[in-house]
This record gives C-alpha cells, structure tokens and sequence, in this order.
C-alpha cells in the first residue's frame, strides 16, 4: 500500500468525512466558454476507466473544462516531483484545482486551434481500498505541441499515482503524485513552466 503524504491524507479524510467547505467569488475566474462541441467529449464518469478517458481525452484536446472536471473540487491536490520542483517548492504548496485550471489554460491559449496532444498511459495498477476509493499508478507518455518556443520539450515522461473518489456515483481525482523516470522532462515541469508563462 503506497503511504500519501499528510497533505493527502488530509484530502482523503476531507473527501470521506463529507467537509463541505464554502466557496469565496474572489477564487473564481473567468474564463471564455467552451464551444458547446467539446461539451460531448464529456461522459460520466460512472466507472475509473472512464474518468481516466474523459481525462485523457481533455489533455489531448486541451480542453479547458473537461480537464478541470476531472478533479475533485477544494480536496484535490498535486504533489510534484521533487527533482522537477527544484527552487519552486512554494508553487506546488497549495497545487489545487484552480492552479491547474490555470496552467491549462496557459497551455490552451499557446496551442494551435485544432492541434491534439498524445497521452499514452501504460503499465496500469488499480488497488481498491474500499468501493468508492482506489489508487491508480501507470507509465505515462505527454506529447504536447504548443507555440510557446522557450519550452522545448515535447515529450513528457514519468509515473503518476492518482487517488480516486466516488461521491454520487461519479470518481474524480483527489491527489496527484508525479515522479520523473527519464533524465528528460515531466508532467511537474509542464505545469510549473505554464502556470508562470
């Protein structure tokens, strides 16, 4: 059994205790509004192996609003790789949803209309630990193409272990944890280069 960090705990006893926390509208940003096409990309997420489809396929698509589904509201949190955080620790303190709404949004805005990444996830490994959580651990394989020409990696590699929730029938993504396998770049430098950028 993988032992998360407190931060995670933290999160899971939120998501288990039912801690509804109130939203302020200083948190919230505007953002344009999905064009009613990528709303069909979206299927419930009744079962994990369509979560991680609808995230997948919000990654390749860039899109926006499908990505920012896919986690689990003020519980979720990203821990990043401590090699790729380096001299940024402070940025991945509080890693939430809206830094990831963010640093998407970056790479949505430096992508060209109609370009698709390639997200490849192999070497998948389910551990249940009660019906409505789990933890998935696979190899992952990010192929972005983005204009922004001062980052210039175009494969991203590494493992991500991601904690689930199911609440009203739906799983979503409580915790992240990203490790770096390749001397070459990973997701943590993707999120830490565009959420500045």
């Amino acid at each position: 059994m993988y032992n998360w960090p407190a931060a995670f705990a933290g999160a899971a006893a939120r998501v288990l205790g039912g801690l509804t926390l109130l939203a302020l509208p200083a948190c919230f940003q505007l953002r344009e509004p999905e064009p009613s096409a990528t709303a069909s990309e979206w299927i419930q997420p009744t079962q994990i192996d369509i979560l991680l489809a609808n995230f997948t396929t919000a990654v390749q698509n860039v899109n926006v609003g499908n990505y920012e589904r896919t986690f689990s509201g003020p519980d979720y949190r990203f821990a990043p790789d401590p090699t790729s955080a380096g001299s940024s620790p402070a940025l991945f303190a509080n890693w939430s949803v809206p830094e990831e709404t963010t640093y998407f949004s970056s790479l949505r805005r430096r992508t060209a209309t109609g370009t698709t990444n390639t997200l490849t996830l192999s070497g998948r490994r389910d551990q249940f630990y009660t019906t409505d959580s789990a933890e998935v651990s696979a190899l992952y394989q990010l192929k972005i193409t983005q204009q922004d020409t001062a980052f210039h990696a175009g494969l991203l590699q590494g493992n991500m272990r991601l904690l689930l929730r199911r609440r009203n029938n739906e799983w979503r993504i409580v915790a992240w944890r990203d490790q770096r396998t390749t001397p070459g770049l990973c997701w943590t430098d993707l999120k830490k280069y565009f959420s500045s950028h």
